[in-house]
């Protein structure tokens, strides 16, 4: 589970950050992203029912991306505001290396 400081909670700074950020993507994951005045960066997760009908899936996916962010929170650059978005995944279960590689590529390539 990601602290406080590292959730982005309020809809109207997920609205800001839909509207002004810039995007990045892969595959299977589009990162949406703004800096931010904050010493750290914060996340939100975003799965829609484009992905999968069943919102054990997307909750299942939801975890899997926010487990990945944690694990390497020391390694994203400080001071963005950031959404990462599940796309369609065409292989279900997506595995947890692929998650992985993805989100660390995305990630890192912020500026």
């Amino acid at each position: 589970m990601l602290k406080n400081i590292h959730r982005l909670r309020k809809s109207r700074e997920i609205q800001r950050v839909f509207q002004k950020g810039k995007q990045t993507r892969s595959q299977n994951f589009i990162i949406r992203y703004l800096p931010s005045r904050n010493q750290v960066s914060r996340f939100a997760f975003v799965v829609g029912t484009k992905v999968d009908k069943r919102a054990t899936r997307r909750n299942a996916l939801k975890r899997q991306m926010r487990e990945v962010v944690r694990k390497n929170l020391e390694k994203v650059p400080a001071g963005f505001d950031i959404i990462i978005i599940g796309n369609k995944i065409p292989n279900w279960p997506i595995e947890q290396k692929k998650i992985v590689d993805e989100l660390g590529k995305l990630l890192l390539s912020l500026h």
